[in-house]
């Protein structure tokens, strides 16, 4: 790449990592930079700083909404806030869901009220794949 192309990619990289870095959105950055998002794509997996860099400032925003979710909800008790930290934060304790698996032995049987109602069903999609072949 020639000294002039080279100086022209870095100050657009640049110039792209502070809007990001500002809070806009990617395609925002992009667009400030006069650059479209496929070349970001292409610049990221060809050059592993500039990468860095990209996941650096995204992680910095996560860290920023993370903390300021925390201060939701301690200082400002809202209650949303908390029950997302927790659910996130201690899933073991306050998960809705609990996980459950057993191993099972033998010969599983369908009751006769199932077995019914899985023959209904499929009597009921069979006469509909007939109408539908029959149009």
């Amino acid at each position: 790449m020639p000294k002039l192309e080279e100086k022209r990619v870095k100050k657009i990289k640049e110039v792209f990592l502070k809007s990001l870095t500002e809070g806009a959105t990617f395609t925002k950055a992009c667009e400030g930079a006069g650059i479209n998002r496929s070349t970001i794509w292409r610049w990221r997996r060809e050059d592993e700083a500039f990468d860095d860099e990209i996941n650096f400032v995204i992680d910095a925003r996560v860290q920023e909404v993370e903390d300021a979710l925390f201060l939701n909800a301690t200082e400002k008790n809202n209650v949303t806030a908390q029950i997302f930290w927790l659910k996130n934060r201690a899933k073991e304790k306050w998960s809705d869901r609990f996980e459950h698996s057993e191993e099972l032995k033998g010969e599983i049987t369908m009751t006769d009220a199932r077995q019914k109602i899985l023959n209904r069903i499929n009597s009921i999609a069979t006469k509909r794949r007939k109408k539908k072949d029959n149009k």
